[in-house]
């Protein structure tokens, strides 16, 4: 393959992945949790093929400064477009996380509310006769924290 392209390849495989992350941004935007999984697929695969595209290209970078400018163009913007969507999905991912930590911190108090003091014992250890005795419906709570 040559470089012109194997640069085009980068591009596409930039442009790709800015698709991927905006269609993550939505489905975050819209509390779409479950659809996220087959786009973290999409988004782990092409990563490891713009990884390999990109390293392929460094080893053979010679014939780069011959490109056409409209290539070299094309790849910064679809860099620049990149960058920007990196950015704005970690504040989305770091926003999900915080109000799902806060989720969480408010399962857990009301647990503890509803469990109560524990209750004390009585000289012959049986349950002391005027401690309220507190029973919960209520079982364990496991969370997915994973985005």
């Amino acid at each position: 393959m040559s470089n012109g392209e194997r640069l085009d390849l980068v591009i596409s495989l930039t442009e790709r992945l800015a698709d991927c992350l905006a269609q993550e941004l939505e489905l975050l935007g819209h509390r779409r949790i479950e659809a996220l999984a087959e786009l973290q697929r999409e988004k782990t695969r092409l990563i490891g093929a713009y990884e390999n595209e990109v390293k392929l290209l460094r080893q053979n970078k010679d014939g780069l400064p011959a490109l056409a400018a409209d290539r070299k163009h094309a790849m910064t913007q679809a860099a620049e477009r990149l960058q920007r969507l990196l950015a704005e999905n970690e504040r989305a991912l770091r926003a999900a996380k915080t109000v799902n930590d806060r989720v969480l911190q408010a399962i857990v108090e009301a647990l503890e509310r509803e469990r109560g003091q524990p209750v004390g014992y009585g000289r012959r250890g049986r349950p002391a006769a005027n401690a309220p005795r507190r029973t919960s419906g209520i079982g364990a709570v496991t969370l997915d924290e994973r985005l």
